[in-house]
């Protein structure tokens, strides 16, 4: 989960797409949008680049209701159930509130994370991509990530934003090859290796040769082939191995060997185009076995058929999992 913000520019891009598609829009509140998109460049551009990600969902929204009534309400019961009525009151305002319960920009950032539209390269929910660098390095993102490359002279830079990634780094003596986060960096001393950024904390795994990681508070470690370490901005902890430092999602599967549900679950979201929400009694669940990452509604049926769990779908944007009563 990333903690950037979006820009405001974007937001009222946003807000607008949902305020005219509601079809309440009144004559003088449409003249007010014509107004607003010719005042300045960037409203227009905004405009293009959010109703590129909105209207599909939007419809997909529209679709689920017209086959299934009264789905969208259920799911916003769903979501607003056990918040208290200060929040409820909260919430009560928007055409997103309406379908789902979800803030005003949740519904496009769970199709394309809305942090990432403005880096270089980024993936979308349930996409990867390989990316061929200039240097002849290949960059893996995997779904919902997002870097910002910059290569000089002296020296080759990716910025990850959010996500994670793969870099099989092309051998260049004389420029380093760093990936920095937002805790640190990591500069490759071999040729592969991968890296995650939390919200909290980044994950830093070795898959051949080494890296050295420094943090922005001057911790450093040197961490070789089969090797993971978690890393804040002031201390670096060793990690033993697990899904969240296995690069099996370069395959499009996720492995666990006496895991909790919640690192499964946690695994699917960049996949799922919908709200993911898991109880914590369901997250604590042990769960071995290999799973794919592609098909989110068919792992989540397979599990519910071995595991003492229940999933409930309110159409494709909200599914709930909890322990079976």
């Amino acid at each position: 989960m990333s903690t950037a913000k979006v820009d405001p520019i974007t937001r009222a891009a946003i807000d607008w797409m949902l305020r005219l598609e509601s079809g309440d829009a009144c004559p003088s509140e449409r003249q007010v949008f014509k107004a607003w998109l010719v005042e300045n460049p960037d409203h227009m551009a905004a405009w293009q680049r959010v109703a590129g990600v909105l209207k599909a969902p939007m419809a997909d929204l529209q679709s689920v209701e017209r086959r299934s009534p009264g789905q969208l309400q259920a799911a916003r019961r769903a979501l607003l159930g056990g918040t208290s009525g200060s929040r409820k009151k909260a919430l009560q305002g928007g055409l997103l509130l309406l379908l789902l319960g979800l803030g005003a920009a949740g519904l496009v950032d769970r199709v394309t994370p809305l942090a990432g539209l403005m880096a270089d390269q980024h993936t979308g929910t349930g996409e990867r991509k390989t990316i061929q660098l200039d240097d002849g390095s290949l960059l893996t993102l995997n779904a919902r990530s997002a870097v910002d490359i910059q290569f000089s002279h002296g020296q080759r830079r990716v910025h990850l934003r959010e996500g994670e990634l793969q870099v099989d780094v092309a051998v260049d003596p004389g420029r380093p090859f760093v990936v920095t986060t937002a805790q640190g960096q990591v500069q490759a001393l071999g040729t592969r290796f991968m890296v995650r950024q939390g919200a909290e904390e980044s994950l830093a795994s070795v898959q051949q040769h080494s890296v050295q990681l420094d943090t922005l508070g001057g911790q450093q470690r040197r961490i070789d082939t089969g090797q993971a370490v978690s890393f804040t901005a002031s201390q670096i902890d060793p990690q033993i191995p697990t899904s969240r430092s296995q690069t099996d999602w370069l395959q499009g599967r996720v492995e666990l060997h006496d895991e909790p549900l919640q690192a499964l679950v946690d695994a699917l979201r960049p996949y799922q185009s919908g709200v993911l929400r898991i109880s914590p009694e369901a997250a604590k669940v042990r769960v071995f076995g290999v799973f794919p990452l592609d098909n989110t509604p068919q792992t989540l049926s397979a599990l519910a058929q071995t595991l003492p769990i229940k999933v409930t779908r309110y159409g494709p944007w909200l599914t709930l999992i909890d322990v079976r009563r």
